[in-house]
């Protein structure tokens, strides 16, 4: 009996209260979308399969974020939790459930990390090359980027939105001012409708399916907001604000850089140009301006690093505080910080991103766990919208809205399969064209252990879905660091 008695001292800790506001929470979330890295090294990824419809992929992946964020909002209206779709989903679909959508988003959140680590390490090493001479091997910078990330995150969630909302004021007008410097060097002639046209991408629906794959990614990020809810204040309402302030913010943004990166090429460059905007910068700003482009990504990057890992942390703590992943995960500081998952996050992140990096080279970390971590996200979001109609039909059939918990979940997952259909069809080249099998092997590793923990310890599931927010008898504070 003792078993059980331990996981009832440990499901009594919960994050600090209070510690950020909407803005923040908008503000972290903003940060892992990391909108400079996102257009530097997903926009020619996102051209190889939509071409010149680029901008068309992108509005499609806005629409999607925006309904995903309509979900996660009503979630949050009723459950604010650390655990974010594993809590959502055990509400919805049961425990066993809850944890396979759990199981599902871990994957994309353990690979966050490493993907970011061997980006900063991998782009900072040419930089150094490019720009002095230096040669500093990629991993001394991914160990560096790594030790002041965790720095960072250690010294608590308000640090963490005030270093992203510095970082990201800053990759904004940056990245803003070179736009606007390419659409007027292009003149009215240069402007055209043509890029939101389906007949401008090369390769059909699938083609589109694949720009869309990465302009989601592109957004990945946003729904972190929601795993902040035990940590902001009066988090029934500022949770759903902050997800659609940074789905409306950043892809906008999103939307002006698609555009803009296919008039500035159109007749100019070549469109598979592995470094367009480094090229365009180049072109435009000189060489002063590649270099100030290059020190913006850097600067992205970190920041996307820092919300990024907070998100997955939470993730972790949350799965550890029930005991679905091992308990010291669960462990808070003294001052309520979950330094445990923290650690072994960031530990993970870097033994993943320079092994994977020395297999397949840092740019190959980043476009095969971009891929994963893309179609990984889109699954977690069909989810996350079939349990929304699972959730309000269910407990509480006099709140069901026909328009919100109804037609928008379906609209979602219907849009949601188009990203899901480029990437299966036509197979991508080696390794990305393993994606979809790795998936598989995931979930089906994920359903082995459930049901290892089904048998030998039942009571961690019949505890598993506590929202851990505001509400009374479900808040567990408790002394801190317990």
């Amino acid at each position: 009996m003792g078993r059980p008695a331990r996981l009832d001292r440990h499901l009594t800790g919960r994050l600090r209260k209070d510690a950020i506001n909407a803005f923040g929470a908008a503000a972290v979330a903003m940060a892992f979308m990391g909108p400079a890295t996102s257009v530097y090294f997903n926009t020619p990824l996102a051209m190889a399969g939509a071409g010149e419809a680029f901008p068309l992929a992108m509005v499609l992946a806005l629409l999607a974020c925006a309904l995903v964020a309509s979900a996660v909002g009503e979630f949050a209206r009723q459950i604010p939790s650390a655990g974010f779709a594993y809590t959502f989903s055990a509400r919805a679909f049961g425990q066993s459930g809850g944890f396979l959508s759990g199981w599902i988003l871990t994957l994309a959140y353990a690979l966050v990390g490493p993907t970011l680590a061997a980006g900063v390490g991998g782009l900072g090493s040419s930089f150094l090359e490019r720009q002095w001479g230096l040669s500093v091997p990629y991993w001394a910078l991914t160990t560096a980027a790594v030790a002041v990330v965790w720095g960072i995150a250690a010294s608590g969630i308000d640090r963490s939105a005030q270093t992203a909302l510095i970082c990201l004021g800053v990759e904004i007008g940056v990245l803003a001012a070179l736009f606007l410097t390419i659409l007027i060097k292009a003149g009215a002639d240069g402007i055209s409708s043509a890029p939101f046209s389906p007949a401008s991408t090369p390769n059909g629906v699938s083609g589109l399916g694949t720009g869309m794959l990465w302009g989601i990614l592109f957004f990945l990020g946003f729904e972190s907001a929601a795993t902040l809810g035990e940590e902001t204040k009066d988090a029934r309402r500022s949770i759903p604000l902050a997800l659609f302030a940074s789905v409306a913010i950043i892809g906008t943004f999103y939307m002006f850089a698609a555009y803009t990166v296919v008039i500035g090429l159109r007749g100019r460059f070549p469109a598979a140009d592995p470094e367009p905007w480094a090229t365009l910068a180049m072109v435009h700003w000189g060489e002063g301006g590649r270099w100030l482009l290059t020190l913006t990504v850097l600067s992205s990057v970190l920041a996307t690093l820092i919300s990024g890992c907070n998100a997955a942390v939470r993730v972790l703590f949350a799965l550890g505080r029930e005991g679905i992943l091992p308990s010291a995960l669960g462990r808070l500081s003294p001052t309520r910080k979950p330094l445990v998952a923290l650690s072994a996050y960031m530990a993970f992140s870097l033994l993943a991103a320079v092994v994977g990096s020395e297999l397949i080279t840092p740019s190959g970390v980043w476009d095969f766990c971009g891929t994963v971590i893309g179609l990984d996200m889109v699954l977690v979001y069909i989810l996350l919208n079939v349990a929304l109609i699972a959730y309000y039909w269910r407990e509480r059939p006099g709140e069901f809205s026909r328009l919100r918990h109804g037609v928008l979940p379906v609209a979602s997952v219907l849009l949601l399969l188009l990203p899901v259909f480029g990437l299966v069809w036509p197979a991508p080249p080696f390794p990305n064209n393993l994606v979809p099998y790795l998936l598989v092997a995931w979930v089906v590793l994920g359903a082995g252990y459930l049901a290892r923990v089904s048998r030998a310890r039942p009571e961690v599931l019949a505890a598993s879905g506590r929202a851990w927010g505001d509400e009374p008898g479900l808040s567990g504070d408790g002394p801190p660091g317990r």
